[in-house]
């Protein structure tokens, strides 16, 4: 699959609202334009970037860049673990672009719900090609508290499903 341009991403960046503090969030199993994107916005709005890898070949190829900057911490993560938090760290908006097993991500999007800040956004990169896969992201991102689903095509190859964590709501 072709990795997502620069151009894209910028343009994407655009609805993080700026704030005090922010911290970003990524489940990331691939691409180097989105985490090299996200890591340049983090530094230069003095903002915190986590990125978890969920691939160890991808965590180390990444390692060397995330570790020279004070606003990256850099992560080999394991989604099948029973609890996503960490350090009791909350994220503004979660970035992810890893492949969830399609059994898993109602398991995925509990656990992610429980590490979004209230009215944090998770952003899932979905191939455009996938309608069905778009279809049944929304609609699970419905039916566990996440509310004001909207999808965005990117290019050809990408679309992004964005939805909010509301204040109050579910687990």
């Amino acid at each position: 699959m072709k990795e997502i341009t620069s151009s894209e991403v910028e343009k994407l960046l655009a609805i993080i609202q700026h704030a005090p503090l922010l911290r970003i969030g990524h489940f990331s199993s691939q691409g180097e334009i989105l985490p090299a994107s996200l890591l340049r916005y983090c530094e230069s709005n003095a903002y915190e970037y986590i990125l978890n890898c969920t691939d160890l070949l991808y965590h180390e190829k990444l390692q060397d860049r995330c570790q020279k900057s004070s606003a990256c911490q850099i992560r080999l993560f394991d989604l099948a673990r029973p609890n996503y938090m960490q350090q009791g760290k909350f994220y503004d908006y979660l970035f992810v672009t890893c492949d969830i097993p399609t059994k898993e991500i109602e398991s995925f999007l509990k656990k992610s719900h429980k590490v979004i800040k209230n009215a944090g956004l998770i952003l899932l990169f979905i191939p455009t090609a996938e309608h069905r896969s778009l279809a049944l992201w929304t609609q699970l991102l419905e039916e566990n508290y996440f509310v004001a689903t909207n999808t965005i095509g990117l290019d050809k190859e990408w679309s992004v499903i964005i939805s909010k964590k509301m204040h109050g709501w579910g687990g």
